[in-house]
């Protein structure tokens, strides 16, 4: 189905800590969430906002502002340590380019079908040389106050601070929320992620329904081949798109890399991502997932074109539209809902919002999603804390976030 038709479809008790939070009484229903419960805050790489990405002290930072799960992007060394980073390259989050001993490693590989660098890449390194990179900020427009402070973080460091955190803060519960990136690439280099991480998992004591783990990707194959290896914890579904047309408010399918999962690209799949938003793609990743990740434009489309009728160019000029059936389409299916990306900028928010990154979480919260991928944790928590206010089930303040048992 295209993907104007297949959007077009869809349009019509509290813990001991050092945070404020809500409370509420219980049993109650306090959202229209598909268990009930307030929405989680997931720090999308830790608090990116502030600090580089997916280092630690970002991650006790997020912990700090009231995130509810640490989310990070797997990527092996080569011999076989978890790390956790955006890209399976190096240059635009570390000062590896400063390091002459690095300096012939540099080169092009394809990756998901994509011609990338030249760069370096995670894989041609050992976990020891990956610990003498420091970590910076990739985004020109953020501050590089901690540049070059922190080394990369293994997956083993975020799970240990998680367990830190909710040890520290009895009843407090931190999720962690990793992603297997490209995995197919991974498995092609002889470094697959699936079988490790599983491994640690169970390690961990985690490897359970109700551990305090969400395993996310975008390719249904890494998912499907961790539930057959025995994954038992709870798994997401991501659903990415290329951009969006601002005449319609369509979402576009158009590089390789975000129009499809690289293994329906494999395959000859003639499917993209849009199939996964229809009743039958739900339906199929209800067979192996628990919830699913999309990007915010499968909830709320935005569009604008200005005085000359032209489409507009960037998304702070457009608008929302009136949101999809896409978050009760997914409840109905049995499935939670975790949208991709917030962030404060203003040139991430439509101008429906204006320039409020609070009202666009209210929208969302609103709307019955279950969580919000966030670069800024503490102004998800914020808002959220806001939101119940407003409807009127705050029952006290208390201490800390309040959390799913």
């Amino acid at each position: 189905m295209g993907t104007a038709r297949a959007l077009g479809r869809h349009i019509t008790a509290c813990s001991a800590s050092l945070l404020p939070v809500v409370c509420f009484a219980q049993p109650a229903t306090i959202s229209s969430t598909l268990d009930g419960a307030p929405p989680l805050i997931i720090g999308h790489r830790g608090l990116p906002g502030l600090y580089p990405e997916e280092v630690i002290a970002g991650y006790e930072a997020a912990i700090s502002g009231g995130t509810d799960a640490l989310e990070l992007d797997l990527q092996s060394s080569s011999d076989g340590v978890l790390f956790a980073c955006h890209n399976v390259y190096l240059s635009d989050t570390t000062d590896v380019a400063g390091h002459p001993e690095f300096a012939s490693r540099r080169k092009t590989r394809m990756v998901d079908g994509v011609a990338t660098g030249p760069d370096w890449y995670i894989s041609d390194f050992t976990a020891a040389e990956l610990r003498t990179l420091r970590v910076r900020q990739p985004i020109a427009t953020r501050s590089k106050q901690y540049d070059g402070l922190y080394p990369m973080a293994t997956f083993q460091e975020i799970v240990d601070l998680a367990k830190r955190a909710m040890a520290a803060h009895s009843g407090r519960r931190i999720y962690v929320y990793p992603e297997t990136k490209n995995p197919l690439y991974q498995r092609q280099l002889g470094r697959p992620l699936e079988e490790k991480l599983l491994a640690m998992l169970t390690k961990e004591g985690w490897n359970t329904p109700d551990a305090p783990v969400f395993v996310q990707s975008f390719d249904p194959a890494s998912l499907t081949l961790m539930r057959k290896l025995g994954l038992k914890t709870k798994v997401v579904q991501l659903i990415d798109g290329t951009d969006i047309d601002y005449r319609s408010g369509a979402i576009t399918y158009t590089s390789p890399d975000t129009a499809k999962p690289f293994s329906w690209l494999q395959a000859g799949d003639p499917r993209t991502f849009a199939a996964m938003v229809t009743a039958a793609g739900l339906a199929e990743i209800k067979t192996y997932a628990d919830g699913i990740g999309p990007w915010k434009p499968y909830i709320l489309p935005a569009r604008g074109v200005d005085a000359a009728g032209n489409p507009v160019t960037a998304l702070a000029e457009a608008s929302n539209m009136p949101p999809t059936s896409l978050i009760a389409d997914a409840h109905k299916a049995g499935l939670f809902v975790h949208a991709y990306t917030f962030r404060d900028e203003t040139q991430h928010l439509t101008r429906t919002y204006h320039r409020d990154p609070k009202a666009e979480y209210h929208a969302y919260f609103s709307l019955g999603v279950d969580g919000v991928f966030t670069d800024f944790s503490t102004t998800a928590r914020s808002a959220l804390t806001d939101w119940l206010k407003e409807r009127g089930t705050v029952r006290n303040e208390g201490t800390g976030p309040a959390r799913r048992p």
